[in-house]
């Protein structure tokens, strides 16, 4: 498949205060990434809270800068792009869609800003083609004057993905979209998503806690750790025989179908990391029950072939240090 967005060494760094005395510190929310979107498939990026899923998904988006490292978007930086130049063509639909609506708007209206403000058509034919979207997503068009305050969590849900795919992007980065809803409704909203991905040709990036969603509907998953990809492979592959100890972990957790509450206790012993201070070599090897003697002060090297790609060094075998 040809890829649509290319990630090379991508790195996000935030400037964190430790107090009134203590001055800064430096926090690598994303830490070297190199990974492609391609088109037609669901990309799934999994890990624990604070892994730095959210922050990359907001780059990918073309709303947080890089620190380092590019972005391509068929080729071309998307810093030429601008913002509105992203936005044709990349949308997100977020975890609380009440919070992204605005509450004095009419649902119509609200599908129908992303076109107002790239000034496409007339006011009547902008009306039309949100109502139709509305149409698309199972909302009639009854719908159409109501306000956000009217609808159910899994409604609202419907009509941020409406606006979201009213400017029919080519992307769609979905954070959390499920998480905030009602079980009985996630299943009506994750059909839903993958019905219009066939219908319109979408390509999904699908940040998730929940591995049996991404089971269900991922072609591809990248596992984050402290800011980096530990592991990515096909989701048949990586669900089946997965090569990383972080990613066995996370398989072998206990997961909870009640929204909100992420990945459970990964049964590792100890707690996941303090981002401020990761730890050196691996940042997985104070919690890996597979750690090797070089894992503590050696960064491991990314093997690519044709499983994927893992950065662990039961893999690439890298020398120990002396």
């Amino acid at each position: 498949m040809t890829a649509l967005i290319e990630a090379h060494d991508l790195t996000r760094s935030f400037e964190v205060s430790r107090g009134l005395f203590k001055g800064k510190r430096t926090l690598h929310a994303v830490n070297g990434i190199s990974l492609d979107i391609r088109q037609g498939e669901v990309l799934a990026i999994v890990g624990e809270s604070g892994c730095g899923k959210s922050t990359l998904a907001r780059m990918l988006l073309g709303l947080l800068p890089p620190s380092a490292g590019t972005i391509t978007l068929e080729g071309q930086d998307i810093r030429n792009l601008g913002r509105k130049g992203m936005a044709r063509r990349v949308q997100p639909v977020f975890q609380d869609p009440y919070s992204s609506l605005n509450p004095r708007r009419t649902i119509a209206s609200i599908v129908a800003l992303p076109l107002e403000v790239h000034g496409i058509g007339t006011p009547s034919e902008r009306r039309r083609m949100a109502i139709e979207m509305l149409d698309k997503v199972g909302l009639p068009q009854r719908f159409a004057d109501r306000y956000p305050r009217e609808l159910s969590g899994g409604q609202r849900q419907r009509v941020a993905i409406a606006r979201a795919l009213v400017m029919k992007p080519e992307v769609v980065v979905c954070d959390e979209p499920t998480s905030a809803l009602d079980v009985s409704v996630q299943s009506q909203i994750l059909n839903l998503l993958m019905d219009l991905r066939r219908e319109l040709n979408l390509t999904y990036v699908f940040i998730s806690h929940n591995l049996a969603v991404v089971e269900h509907i991922a072609t591809r998953v990248a596992v984050m750790y402290l800011g980096r990809v530990v592991e990515l492979a096909e989701t048949r592959s990586l669900f089946k025989e997965p090569r990383h100890p972080y990613t066995k972990a996370l398989l072998a957790s206990v997961l909870t179908p009640e929204p909100g509450l992420g990945i459970p206790d990964t049964g590792l012993g100890i707690a996941f990391p303090d981002p401020l201070n990761p730890p050196s070599g691996c940042p997985f090897h104070p919690r890996c029950p597979e750690r090797l003697p070089q894992c503590a002060s050696v960064v491991p090297q990314i093997l690519r072939d044709e499983k994927g790609t893992v950065a662990c060094h039961l893999h690439t075998r890298a020398p120990a240090s002396h």
